[in-house]
């Protein structure tokens, strides 16, 4: 690490895989990834212990979350199954007693919607809704170039939106919600082929199995009609693809196909950023703030 030079730090807390991004001169110069700890507050030691090294060389650091964020900075889970059961976390204050630079926060679909606005898929749409299939389901609204923002940061959670009345129970506690059914884990709860070990399997390995293709429509089906509402309720086109259950190509695929047969004007287009899309809106927002 260069001892002149000042990095902005980016983080995406994510419910499989945690990511840290060292930007310099508006280039991601450096990334650090670690499987995601089970109860999330554990995971702000961790980064702290790989950050420190570095601690001189920081000028401000921006958090992406699963779960919820408010303006405070205090963080909270959705889903409890993902990342543990904890209540109102000072993450943003717990990480500026660590280092004494600007720490921000946003939850995990905004940043992407923000990297992919300014970096990637979206800097020639005016409106677009970022929507995430991973282990979760999430989404985030940009309406006239901007990203739209509440107090919380689940504005656009379309994961936590019910799909069929008193259906399956969620981790948010609610029932029938489109995460229940066709995201990262509940693809893999649905499986029963014995060889197969995770989603990924699932959509590679075992992708032509019978019982997989049912899984996949069944699921696509779902996501499908709940673009249909976000659509009907804000008329937004255009959907920006991201996640690694929505980037699989085979998945992917199958929406597209499933969309083709609906009487909607959506369109849809992967993340150009793929999984880095949360660390380049973390530090669009930094930009944003610090010098603009």
């Amino acid at each position: 690490m260069n001892s002149k030079k000042k990095y902005i730090i980016t983080i995406d807390i994510g419910g499989t895989k945690t990511n840290i991004g060292y930007f310099l001169d508006k280039k991601l110069v450096k990334t650090i990834n670690f499987s995601t700890l089970k109860f999330g507050p554990d995971n702000i030691n961790k980064i702290s212990e790989i950050l420190l090294d570095s601690q001189k060389n920081i000028l401000a650091i921006c958090l992406s979350l699963t779960g919820l964020i408010n303006s405070r900075g205090l963080w909270n889970p959705i889903n409890k199954k993902t990342l543990g059961n904890f209540v109102n976390y000072p993450i943003v204050k717990k990480l500026n007693s660590f280092f004494n630079v600007p720490v921000y926060a946003l939850g995990d679909t905004q940043a992407a919607a923000l990297g992919e606005l300014y970096y990637g898929g979206g800097r020639n749409l005016s409106n677009f809704f970022y929507l995430t299939i991973s282990t979760g389901i999430g989404g985030s609204i940009v309406q006239n170039k901007s990203l739209f923002q509440g107090k919380i940061s689940d504005v656009g959670s379309l994961g936590h939106t019910v799909i069929k009345f008193n259906g399956k129970l969620c981790g948010c506690g609610r029932r029938g919600c489109l995460e229940a059914y066709a995201s990262g884990n509940a693809l893999i709860k649905s499986n029963k082929i014995k060889k197969c070990k995770n989603t990924k399997d699932l959509l590679t390995k075992f992708k032509n199995k019978k019982q997989t293709i049912n899984i996949v429509n069944q699921a696509i089906e779902k996501i499908v009609q709940s673009m249909i509402n976000v659509n009907n309720l804000i008329r937004i086109d255009n959907f920006i693809i991201g996640g690694s259950v929505g980037l699989n190509m085979f998945f992917y695929k199958k929406m597209k196909d499933q969309i083709k047969k609906e009487l909607f004007p959506i369109k849809i287009k992967k993340a150009k950023l793929q999984s880095k899309a949360e660390l380049y809106g973390c530090f669009a927002y930094i930009n944003n703030k610090l010098f603009l």
